[in-house]
């Protein structure tokens, strides 16, 4: 029998096509009473410039792929070791109809005289393993696409060769999500991903439909697709599920920042907000314009992030692995209202916050309105009379400028990970979480009626008949979707048990909203608690919390997810507008921090902070969204939710 997938040896142990997709398997049980941890088969690969085979040693362990390849001259050998984090997934059937590059032939040596030569098309009783993954590499830092492809025709028999195959697709994915906490693949529930269509200059639905879409059926991941219809969408879709933990394993956010801050301070609202937050990890795919979280997730995990960000956000949402993040809760109080709500990113006020908000304007020019309004404000400079007060955190006194001076010492690796060791057990031992402070949210008393139970979400009934469609023309005006590996059965308006109602009455009354633990916005801070206050004229005054605030400001370089530190930087009026343009123009790479003592810029770690402004007109922004003007004060939660990364540290 001859090989009849040809592949030069430069192609061999590099990177393959991009094949059409096999049938998926539709069994997920093990093969022969039980999965090995180890497989070890012989291959054969076609040489077009020697006209001759070279055998390939595929191994397969709980590593990732081994191949060792070896040639007669001069026992040269090559190996390369695929390694199983790298492996998003594997499929395996029939041969494809399009021909990819990258295939390797079992088990008979076609050079070898006297075997039946090269079969028809239709006499092909080979099956085809194809393994999906994209290779980390280094220098610079980027992730290669990989395919390869092992064809099984030991036997004439093709049931004998697609159990062959079918074993090593199912040992694959035992080393890949055996020894994951939650597998996207594994487990019975699906992703919910929540996709804004008008992201991306409009174009949310075909990226997804080209760049996150086909990434997913490699993986095999079963997940539920809703597109926003409208402001706010989201927030009340996660805060009014009922079956939100029981029916998705985590929720990707497939948008810019705005659409995450629904999402959190949706489940903030639930009443059951502290099992939501512990069981449902929060991922991000960058589609919007505001990409600040995702940006820091590549930060934190060592992973790319350009040129293609959301190919790389969507396989760190894939690896079913979470890291502990900090939400800062945020406490408001214009014109005598009061509410609290929930951040990720940031608060600001004065420069920052007038550029972000005030070049709306110009949104039609893209990233390049903030280049322009940042130019309008610095020579109309403005200052903001008012109070800022903040809580240094223990261990923190000094300013952080570290990284600063290494960012300007090794500007080509001012991206990388350069922070201290984290202090996330200090701030977290001066944080009495454990005093009841955080609990569930009550709702209003309800009748334990059916329709009390129902979701509030008013949805197309057809998104969720039987086997519904995965992925509609990205006109479509359908708003929920199915991947075709899992149909969803349940009704939306689905009832709770009896225990789902006894433990959410029981929570109603013993439960209690998450409170901070500072004085309330009208009372006095105690300067005998480690609260200083400074009064005069500010620039600017922004609170960050992670690395950074969008794709290029790199405004917090020793931030990390889980420290429970929130990153003060104040600026003060009298800063001349050549300190304040050095300071903007070294945002992008995280040197814009001062070296030592600084009259006029200063960056301060804290655990909470107050900004009191003295007059009524005034820009405050909260993760990028324009809030009421007036008193502020936020507090840091460590580690209250949980972010899909790749790493899980």
């Amino acid at each position: 029998m001859t090989a009849n997938t040809a592949t030069s040896e430069e192609n061999l142990l590099r990177n393959g096509g991009q094949p059409q997709e096999p049938s998926t398997p539709t069994s997920d049980t093990e093969v022969g009473g039980g999965t090995p941890t180890e497989l070890s088969e012989i291959f054969f690969v076609d040489n077009s410039r020697r006209k001759q085979s070279i055998k390939i040693q595929v191994k397969l362990c709980p590593e990732g792929v081994y191949l060792r390849r070896e040639t007669d001259e001069d026992d040269h050998i090559n190996e390369q070791l695929i390694r199983i984090d790298d492996i998003i997934g594997s499929r395996y059937g029939p041969r494809l109809k399009k021909r990819a590059r990258g295939g390797l032939n079992s088990c008979r040596n076609p050079n070898v005289s006297g075997q039946e030569a090269n079969p028809e098309p239709d006499r092909d009783n080979s099956a085809y393993l194809y393994i999906y993954a994209y290779l980390k590499k280094e220098k610079p830092l980027r992730r290669v696409q990989t395919l390869r492809i092992l064809r099984f025709r030991s036997s004439n028999d093709y049931a004998v060769n697609l159990q062959t195959a079918e074993l090593w697709h199912h040992t694959i994915r035992k080393h890949k999500h055996g020894n994951a906490s939650s597998s996207p693949v594994d487990g019975g529930k699906q992703l919910l991903i929540l996709l804004n269509p008008k992201s991306g200059s409009g174009k949310g639905r075909e990226l997804f439909q080209k760049q996150v879409a086909p990434l997913l059926t490699e993986a095999e991941v079963q997940y539920e697709l809703q597109i926003t219809t409208h402001p706010q969408y989201a927030k009340e879709f996660v805060r009014t599920r009922m079956d939100l933990m029981e029916r998705y394993s985590g929720i990707v956010v497939a948008s810019g920042d705005g659409l995450f801050y629904e999402v959190l301070n949706g489940l903030m609202e639930r009443m059951d907000w502290r099992r939501a937050c512990r069981e449902l990890p929060l991922g991000i795919i960058p589609c919007g314009s505001g990409n600040g979280l995702a940006r820091s997730v590549a930060h934190h995990c060592n992973e790319p992030y350009e040129p293609k960000p959301i190919l790389h956000a969507t396989l760190t949402c894939m690896t079913g692995k979470s890291t502990p993040m900090d939400v800062v809760r945020v406490e408001l109080a214009p014109r005598d209202k009061h509410f609290v709500l929930y951040s990720f990113l940031s608060v600001g006020w004065g420069l920052i916050a007038d550029i972000d908000i005030e070049s709306e304007r110009l949104r039609s020019i893209g990233a390049q309105r903030f280049t322009l309004w940042a130019i309008k404000r610095l020579i109309g400079l403005r200052s903001y009379k008012g109070r800022v007060s903040y809580l240094v955190a223990k261990g923190k006194m000094e300013p952080p400028v570290e990284a600063a001076q290494e960012a300007r010492e090794i500007p080509g690796e001012s991206d990388q990970q350069k922070r201290p060791s984290a202090t996330a057990a200090v701030i977290r031992s001066s944080l009495p979480l454990n005093a009841g402070e955080f609990h569930d949210l009550p709702e209003e008393e309800a009748d334990l009626d059916g329709e009390q139970f129902a979701d509030a979400i008013s949805l197309d009934r057809s998104v969720y008949r039987q086997h519904a469609d995965s992925w509609h023309s990205a006109m479509s005006r359908r708003t929920a979707y199915y991947s075709l590996g899992g149909p969803s059965l349940r009704s939306n308006r689905s009832r709770m048990s009896i225990s789902q109602r006894i433990e959410a009455a029981n929570a109603e009354f013993a439960e209690k909203v998450p409170t901070g633990t500072i004085p309330g916005l009208q009372m006095p801070l105690p300067s005998s608690e480690g609260w200083i206050c400074e009064d005069g004229e500010f620039v600017m005054v922004h609170a960050g919390y992670t690395t950074h605030l969008s794709t290029d400001v790199f405004f917090a370089p020793e931030s990390r997810l889980d420290d429970g530190l929130i990153y003060l930087v104040i600026i003060r009026s009298g800063v001349s507008r050549h300190q304040l343009l050095n300071f903007m123009l070294s945002l992008n790479t995280g040197t814009h921090l001062p070296i030592g003592e600084d009259p006029f810029i200063k960056v301060v770690p804290c655990r909470a902070f107050r900004i009191e402004p003295s007059s009524s007109d005034g820009i405050l922004v909260v993760d990028g969204e324009r809030v009421d003007y007036g008193p502020i004060q936020a507090e840091v939660m460590p580690g209250l939710i949980n972010v899909m990364t790749t790493s899980g540290q």
